[in-house]
């Protein structure tokens, strides 16, 4: 007989287990109602109602609560909470951090694991493991990191079942063969704990968004030519789109996702970016035509939150509800970066199995991929591979989408045989290419300069930060002497969040729609690829460093975008270092022989660019001419593909040792891009060397920060120029890179010359 206190409790709150029981259920079966594609997709592939299996679960998954130990110290917790609401006359809700430590006390001391306790009480009933899994995961604890304790609570029997099957699984299973099982496993227990913390959070008066139901209208009394494709070929498992910029791809996107979610096909929509700052830039075009958008990747926060938070128009409880809907894809629409998704296949967070449940529910628009990254697109076939194995309907949209990867995709399983074109303005005139010419300083082109600087407006393409603050440098001398100063911009990875949007707003006022509307616009905007695709602006003219086609064709597409009567003026320039071509970022450097190689793609562009006007069906022919071949795709990407398989079949079941942080974009063994390592670097010391907890940091931390190669921290600490200064996070102490004054400021961000060697 048990020897505690009635009622039952469920939480030192006073909650009782049967009402967060029936809290739970109810909150399992109201999701599954909002979600009526999701309970009849897992009926068809699995055989078994969901409906059924997240009841169960849903009943079953705190009975361990009602073992003696337990109990007795949730019982003296709830007594203590108790006490302090005598002495605070407030609510559980409203303890501080410093209480809510002391409130869990004596349930942290007792030793049990609840979620354990209610796999040995329902024994007897011969749960299928798939509602075991679900159970034992229900707060993260299946996994490699508590083997120890798992047998130490006698869990062992538990333990070896579930290892057994995961090893069974993962050694005989292929690919999509696996990702069918752990779509099964991944349902049950993902949607258990979004029920759990749901019903909790209402419990403690918290919010919670609410499900919303994908809802677009397409604005427009006509259809253009991408979105008439669309229409007609919404059917294909995949579909291949391209379309030149201006041509209405977003709409589009919608257009299709509308079909795809009617015709019950997906209940959701996802639009994988292939950077963060592209991903600001469509969830904004989004959202103006759908009402409930997600935004979701590393600098998220503040670019929605943070200053709505400051004003007081939301609290920071409310949003940090609504960032982590879009990050597990609860969203009608979420945008994000093509890595978050990647970073999920890995299962190295306990989110991760819900996140990638919804992914399998989706339809998913691919937008604007790097095909002269084969690194990156190595890593999008094993994406994809899963997808098709979960029936995931797939629209991928670029203005540089070559013949070849038509192999590529066939190669997974795809029946793709063509790629859907918009050709109705192929023929019109966009550019011409005045001048192809070498350069190793911007001296070398100041004519070109001195011409922007006289046309009072342009754009400048750099490859590198380095190079973009070069011509940021050769301006300020220009202004200095000129009787009539220019405005100018630079703009690039290495500025703080607030920085970079208030650099992006710049850049909207110059040389924005409104501004050419206006007859206003004016100024130089100096970007690096961080400008290709995310900002919504124009010039007549532009100089660019010879890059890639497919780079090239994005950077062109910001001339003359708001008047097509106009043909722009392109002056392509040839980076040089020591008479040789210097093509980073888009090479390798060779330490052996002290010289660079550029990539094939790179070499294939400047050899086959001519000075000449270019229409779209021309740069789509110069595109499949420069990709003319399927991607050879180096040892180094196919063995970090083939590790990216390897997670997701070796981590369907129990979590890894190794936890993936919230935002990373690589974990041990894999990365989702070939890009240097890099760290967080501040461009000021904290006021205090003291944060008293995690959350002060991280707000100090969004505005103070920026991301740097850790070969330039490295050479930066050498020079004195990066100071290691150490700090205390709580009772956590550690050390962090701060950029000393004079080597960051809002004109030119963090600048360090770097020594391309390491590039």
């Amino acid at each position: 007989m048990h020897k505690f206190k009635f009622p039952i409790l469920a939480k030192p709150s006073g909650v009782t287990l049967e009402q967060h029981r029936f809290n739970v259920v109810s909150e399992g079966m109201l999701l599954l109602e909002q979600r009526p594609f999701v309970v009849e997709k897992y009926k068809q592939r699995v055989g078994k109602s969901l409906s059924r299996r997240l009841n169960i679960v849903c009943q079953y998954h705190d009975d361990g609560k009602m073992n003696e130990k337990w109990q007795n110290a949730c019982q003296k917790d709830h007594e203590a909470f108790l006490e302090w609401q005598k002495r605070h006359k407030g609510t559980f809700r409203d303890y501080s951090k410093q209480d809510i430590d002391k409130a869990g006390k004596n349930i942290r001391l007792a030793g049990v694991r609840h979620e354990w306790q209610s796999l040995l009480l329902n024994v007897n009933k011969k749960m299928p493991i798939v509602l075991q899994a679900a159970i034992a995961a229900h707060h993260g604890k299946l996994g490699f990191n508590f083997e120890q304790r798992w047998i130490k609570e006698r869990m062992g029997d538990f333990w070896k079942t579930f290892q057994k099957e995961s090893n069974s699984k993962s050694e005989t299973l292929y690919l999509m063969q696996l990702a069918n099982v752990q779509y099964e496993f991944s349902g049950i227990r993902g949607l258990l704990q979004l029920a759990d913390h749901r019903a909790s959070a209402k419990e403690d008066n918290d919010f919670v968004p609410d499900h919303t139901t994908f809802n677009y209208q397409f604005p427009f009394p006509s259809k253009r030519g991408v979105q008439e494709l669309v229409e007609k070929h919404w059917k294909e498992e995949l579909l291949l789109v391209r379309a030149p910029t201006g041509a209405g791809k977003t709409d589009a996107s919608l257009l299709w996702a509308s079909l795809q979610i009617t015709n019950k096909r997906a209940d959701r929509l996802i639009i994988a970016m292939p950077t963060r700052f592209t991903s600001n830039a469509l969830s904004i075009s989004v959202a103006e035509n759908l009402s409930d958008t997600g935004l979701y990747h590393s600098s998220a926060w503040f670019n929605r939150f943070q200053n709505k938070i400051e004003k007081g128009e939301v609290t920071r409880q409310k949003a940090e509800r609504i960032h982590e809907f879009a990050r597990l894809l609860e969203t009608p629409v979420t945008v994000c970066t093509i890595d978050h998704l990647l970073m999920a296949l890995t299962l190295t967070r306990e989110e991760h199995h819900l996140i990638t449940f919804n992914m399998a529910h989706s339809c998913l628009v691919i937008d604007e991929a790097d095909f002269y990254d084969e690194f990156t697109q190595a890593n999008i076939l094993v994406l994809l591979e899963i997808l098709r194995a979960w029936n995931v309907p797939v629209l991928l949209m670029s203005a540089s989408l070559p013949e070849a990867v038509l192999i590529e995709y066939k190669s997974i399983g795809y029946s793709v045989n063509e790629i859907i074109e918009d050709d109705s303005d192929n023929a019109r005139p966009r550019f011409i290419i005045k001048d192809i010419r070498k350069y190793e300083e911007p001296d070398d082109i100041s004519d070109l300069l001195i011409l922007m600087a006289e046309k009072r407006n342009g754009i400048i393409y750099a490859n590198t930060v380095d190079k973009a603050i070069s011509y940021y440098k050769w301006y300020q001398e220009y202004n200095n002497n000129a009787i009539e100063k220019i405005e100018i911009c630079l703009y690039h990875s290495r500025f703080t969040e607030p920085d970079k949007e208030r650099k992006e707003k710049e850049i909207i006022d110059m040389l924005g729609r409104k501004a050419w509307e206006k007859n206003k616009a004016h100024g130089i905007a100096i970007m690096t690829q961080i400008g290709e695709m995310s900002i919504n602006i124009s010039a007549d003219m532009m100089i660019s460093d010879m890059c890639p086609i497919d780079r090239l064709t994005q950077r062109t597409g910001r001339m003359c975008r708001f008047d097509k009567s106009k043909i722009g003026k392109l002056y392509v320039v040839v980076p040089q270092k020591d008479d040789c071509l210097y093509p980073a970022p888009y090479g390798s450097f060779d330490l052996h022989a002290k010289s660079w190689s550029s990539c094939v793609s790179l070499s294939k562009t400047i050899q086959l660019l001519k000075k000449k006007s270019y229409c779209a069906g021309e740069l789509v022919d110069l595109l499949n001419a420069v990709y003319e071949q399927r991607i050879n795709y180096s040892p180094k990407s196919i063995e970090n593909a083939n590790n990216l398989k390897s997670y997701f079949m070796m981590n369907w079941l129990i979590n890894p040792q190794q936890k993936s942080a919230e935002d990373d974009d690589s974990v041990n063994f894999w990365r989702s891009r070939d890009i240097m390592p890099q760290d967080t670097v501040f461009v000021q010391k904290p006021d205090s060397r003291f944060f008293s907890n995690y959350l002060e940091f991280q707000n100090w931390k969004i505005y103070n920060s920026v991301e740097l190669p850790i070969y330039i921290i490295n050479n930066a600490k050498k020079q004195h120029k990066i100071d290691d200064i150490n700090i205390k996070v709580k009772d956590e102490e550690t050390s962090i890179f701060v950029i000393r004054e004079g080597f960051y400021n809002y004109e030119t961000g963090a600048t360090f010359v770097e020594d391309g060697v390491f590039l």
